[in-house]
């Protein structure tokens, strides 16, 4: 059974109802608060490099739609929105994520594979998706994924300018996001399963982005990860 965002410790075990939890949480929480800070200054040279094909319109609104939509955000926006708004449970559990599994699964990569999820899915190949969270994982360089990224996107919605564009359905976009995060930050291979002691942590991380998807379709898609083998053959 997956745990609550408060029921993981700092060494991963549940402490449903033990006190001292609560301040740990806390001190975890501002720490990653003034982490956060740096991640921005590190998010600038990104920023400059694909800011002239990655436009800044209607920013404002879209992160003021109820339902957190995040359509067509460049990804240094997408990170500022999720570092903004997620819950202390989505600081906890990158932090705890971080510790376990190290540089993988640091904030900027995991937010590049959010990213992603949350953008392509429905416009570029799943298949794609994965295979630069497992490319990511070894040349660490997010710059010339996110060209990738969004220069394959783009030819793609040049060709629906005078139409409605495709859109992925949620679930699609959640199940590839679990995975992307498993390829990249625990190093799974395809069709292994998703290690209980992982499963809280990428639960609060995803819910983090995708705030339409209920809990049962995160949980679901972290439980069925194992039978999605081939899904991206």
């Amino acid at each position: 059974m997956l745990l609550r965002s408060f029921d993981v410790c700092v060494n991963g075990s549940n402490c449903i109802g033990r006190r001292p939890c609560a301040s740990r949480m806390t001190v975890i929480a501002r720490a990653m608060q003034a982490k956060d800070d740096g991640i921005f200054s590190s998010l600038k040279t990104v920023a400059k490099k694909v800011q002239g094909a990655l436009p800044i319109v209607g920013l404002v609104s879209r992160l003021a739609a109820p339902e957190g939509g995040f359509d067509e955000l460049a990804y240094p926006e997408f990170c500022r929105a999720i570092i903004n708004n997620a819950p202390v449970s989505y600081r906890v559990a990158q932090a705890e994520l971080e510790k376990a599994y190290g540089k993988p699964a640091n904030s900027r990569w995991v937010l590049l594979v959010l990213w992603m999820s949350k953008m392509g899915v429905g416009l570029v190949p799943a298949k794609d998706i994965i295979a630069a969270s497992r490319r990511l994982r070894v040349t660490q360089d997010i710059e010339i994924e996110v060209d990738r990224f969004d220069n394959a996107k783009g030819a793609v919605l040049k060709k629906y300018a005078m139409m409605q564009r495709p859109e992925g359905k949620l679930e699609d976009k959640v199940n590839v996001a679990v995975d992307a995060l498993c390829m990249l930050c625990l190093g799974l291979k395809e069709g292994e399963a998703v290690p209980e002691s992982a499963a809280p942590l990428l639960r609060d991380i995803v819910k983090a982005a995708f705030l339409e998807a209920s809990d049962d379709m995160v949980a679901n898609s972290l439980s069925n990860r194992a039978a999605r083998a081939q899904a991206y053959a």
